[in-house]
């Protein structure tokens, strides 16, 4: 790996866990066995590194995706494949979207934009899915979409919980599999069960 990219692959993992500014570039600097100067060379300050984290991010998470929208998608299947890849991610300290919001205002403007993006999207996705038959036909896209963009707020206040009595994986997997279920059809509500059937099949077998 590039040098540069392991800057941001450990910034970020730092800012993550600790927050942006509890994470300084000595820090950054010393985990990866180079000088502060180097990573100067490499990026202006801190919130340019922050800004490269956050592209990063979102590029990958772009690209893990672009398969599964093409043309012929299924609205369901595609929402099932985001639900499984979020699991897996780590939950951010909420000091670090605080720091964001306090301290570091272009990179704040750039997650705005990205969540106006997604918006757009989710509106224009959920409409496909009621033209599928999938999602019903009542629904007010815009309602929802404001209420998937207000759920990251409910992982934000869980992360303040100092022993929360369930995991990351947890809290959304059950938000997002009863959130879908509501807004779906009976024929989306057929794969949805038989996703869920074969996940209980598949962790059975893994305690077995």
């Amino acid at each position: 790996m590039e040098l540069h990219e392991r800057i941001i692959e450990k910034a970020g993992n730092l800012f993550i866990q600790y927050g942006v500014k509890n994470s300084s570039m000595d820090e950054i600097a010393t985990s990866l066995g180079i000088s502060k100067r180097t990573i100067y060379e490499i990026f202006r300050d801190k919130e340019e590194l922050l800004i490269s984290f956050l592209k990063k991010t979102r590029d990958e998470r772009n690209a893990y995706f672009a398969d599964y929208l093409c043309d012929e998608y299924n609205v369901i299947e595609v929402f099932l494949k985001i639900i499984e890849a979020q699991q897996n991610m780590p939950m951010a300290n909420v000091k670090f979207f605080e720091d964001i919001r306090k301290y570091y205002p272009r990179a704040a403007k750039l997650i705005q934009e990205e969540v106006d993006r997604n918006n757009a999207f989710l509106r224009k996705f959920l409409r496909k899915g009621i033209g599928q038959g999938f999602i019903r036909e009542n629904l007010n896209v815009d309602v929802t979409a404001f209420l998937v963009e207000d759920s990251t707020y409910t992982y934000i206040r869980a992360s303040y919980l100092e022993q929360p009595p369930f995991s990351f994986r947890e809290l959304f997997f059950t938000m997002m599999i009863n959130f879908i279920r509501g807004i779906s059809t009976e024929k989306g509500i057929r794969i949805i069960d038989e996703y869920l059937a074969n996940q209980e099949k598949k962790q059975i077998s893994q305690d077995e």
